[in-house]
């Protein structure tokens, strides 16, 4: 008899006991059911492990299993950690401060089956600290300065979950069209690759950068406009807890002159771990898709030194 994917869901927690018990929470009560939590804690100074294994009692669910580090490695090496353990064909790696609504994983499944991406991404629901929406951002739309088309209030978080709508993000890349980390549902073949990568910490905060694009590479991505997700902005995240500064983030010839250079970073190091590791490239993927990974690094790392040029020069 034929069954449905298993999703992994990695949590990855530090120091947020007063949020993650939330974030485990809609984790478990997903429509879809076949998913395992993967928690990480990321040797967290507070109360989290305590919320966390106090959570795991209560509920008695036998698809959770909790992690804990034994010093603190970063995000990223937390998040490869989940990786490892993780049984599932796709994968979802969620912040320990954010939330998922109850039909996130079957909306991500569901584009997933019609499409053969590497990742797809869900526009999001900005939340503060008191689980209250402040608005609902499409990164997507505000990167061509369109705005997302809203719904009446009342119906919107209702959707048409069995035909989710979305849109294919086109290669070779250059920019950033996806909302934040746990936005993103992931098939696990396309990133597992990176269990070789020992740059951790670099990437010991906002791993998604360098993890969406690397994934982009391997094998595209898709954006789901539809707000499945709930990001949480408050003084304690990597994000800015402004809303009104949030919203201006991809607009500011400031901060898209930093966004320039960071993307211009992410290149060399994308490229210096397949070259590195370009035999285990070649045997998963073929020679043939390893050179054109390269090629297209290269072509996209050329492409953003020219628009950081002209754009220092306007």
């Amino acid at each position: 008899m034929l069954k449905l994917p298993l999703v992994s869901f990695v949590v990855t927690s530090y120091n947020y006991e007063k949020f993650i018990g939330k974030t485990l929470d809609s984790i478990i009560n997903q429509t879809y059911e076949n998913i395992e939590l993967i928690v990480v804690d990321d040797f967290s100074q507070d109360k989290s492990v305590e919320v966390i294994e106090h959570f795991i009692t209560c509920n008695q669910d036998k698809r959770i299993t909790l992690i804990k580090h034994d010093k603190n490695k970063g995000q990223l090496a937390a998040m490869l950690t989940g990786l490892s353990k993780a049984r599932g064909q796709f994968i979802s790696f969620i912040d320990s401060d954010d939330i998922i609504l109850p039909d996130y994983a079957k909306a991500h499944i569901k584009v997933h089956m019609v499409t053969s991406v590497a990742f797809t991404s869900s526009i999001i629901a900005e939340i503060d600290e008191d689980d209250e929406i402040h608005t609902i951002y499409s990164v997507a739309c505000a990167q061509k300065d369109k705005h997302f088309k809203l719904k009446n209030l009342d119906e919107l978080f209702e959707f048409d979950v069995e035909h989710p709508e979305f849109k294919l993000v086109n290669k070779p890349f250059g920019g950033w069209f996806w909302s934040p980390n746990s936005s993103a549902m992931f098939r696990k073949a396309s990133i597992e690759m990176l269990l070789k990568y020992k740059n951790t910490d670099k990437w010991k905060v906002c791993p998604d950068k360098f993890l969406f694009n690397f994934a982009h590479l391997i094998g595209g991505s898709a954006v789901i406009f539809e707000p499945i997700t709930a990001h949480r902005r408050h003084s304690g995240n990597a994000g800015n807890s402004s809303y009104v500064c949030g919203n201006k983030k991809y607009n500011n010839d400031n901060v898209t002159y930093l966004n320039l250079k960071n993307n211009i970073n992410i290149r060399p190091e994308t490229l210096k771990f397949i070259l590195s590791n370009k035999k285990d490239f070649q045997k998963i993927y073929g020679k043939k898709n390893t050179a054109k990974f390269i090629l297209t690094v290269l072509s996209s790392y050329i492409y953003l030194i020219k628009q950081f040029i002209s754009f220092g020069i306007r």
